[in-house]
């Protein structure tokens, strides 16, 4: 098929969680090219190391530009180290080029977390979620797109203010949100620049039949969520010790509800 996986990790992943998304990632993309961009050497598809850098969204962005710009193929997807996914999703064709398209059939899996350890194993969901592991679209203006995430979030004032980055996926912003960000005049220019990327790039959702896992850990780069809907046994996957004995894997945190 004319799509590539771009994988991307900071090699900073509980080692059984990674060994267990490793896996599933592997088997959900049998048939298609897979290029891994890690800041470690990893065995895992085409490999590029970028070296070590500092966790945040720019470098997320920078390391999934290194394995953009080695696909070579119409259509990209995004798999991120720390989700479950199924076949399904990546056999998704883009109904257009021209817009972004995140998989809204997602649930965050909480495997542990220092805030309300009660709801450890606790699946939850947020409607029209749209999220960057989620995405499938073209090549080329995810390409374009995450240059200009690159460009903005480089800026030397945007870094100081935002060092986590702040900015969000295509098709995600609204003009609201940008308009209410106090910047000051010192990044009015990188507002300006916000402003234009939400006109330019458009976003929407489509849903699989059976859902991906987003695995909440406790380091996640987006912190500790949970969506509106919530349950412990999901389709196609079952309950977390369900998911882990999938893999041959135990779950063992004992403050699960």
């Amino acid at each position: 098929m004319n799509k590539t996986i771009v994988y991307i990790t900071d090699n900073a992943l509980d080692e059984r969680i990674d060994k267990m998304c490793g896996q599933n990632i592997l088997e959900a993309t049998k048939g298609f090219r897979l290029i891994s961009i890690s800041q470690k050497p990893i065995d895992f598809g085409e490999n590029i190391c970028v070296g070590q850098l500092k966790r945040s969204s720019l470098s997320l962005n920078l390391q999934m530009m290194e394995g953009l710009k080695r696909a070579e193929t119409e259509y990209i997807a995004i798999a991120e180290a720390d989700c479950l996914y199924t076949p399904e999703h990546f056999n998704f064709i883009p109904l257009d080029k021209s817009t972004f398209w995140y998989n809204d059939n997602c649930w965050l899996a909480q495997y542990s977390s220092g805030l309300k350890p009660e709801y450890n194993g606790m699946f939850s969901n947020f409607p029209k979620r749209k999220a960057n592991s989620q995405l499938v679209c073209g090549t080329d203006i995810m390409i374009k797109a995450t240059q200009d995430r690159i460009d903005m979030m480089s800026d030397p004032m945007w870094l100081e203010r935002y060092p986590l980055g702040r900015i969000g996926e295509a098709g995600l912003m609204t003009k609201q949100q940008i308009e209410n960000l106090a910047v000051g005049s010192k990044l009015a220019h990188v507002k300006r620049l916000l402003l234009e990327y939400i006109a330019k790039y458009k976003g929407d959702n489509f849903t699989t039949k059976f859902p991906n896992i987003d695995i909440r850990h406790g380091s996640n780069l987006t912190k500790n969520r949970r969506g509106y809907h919530r349950r412990y046994e999901i389709p196609y996957w079952g309950t977390i010790n369900n998911i882990f004995k999938r893999y041959g894997l135990e779950y063992n945190n004992t403050e699960q509800k």
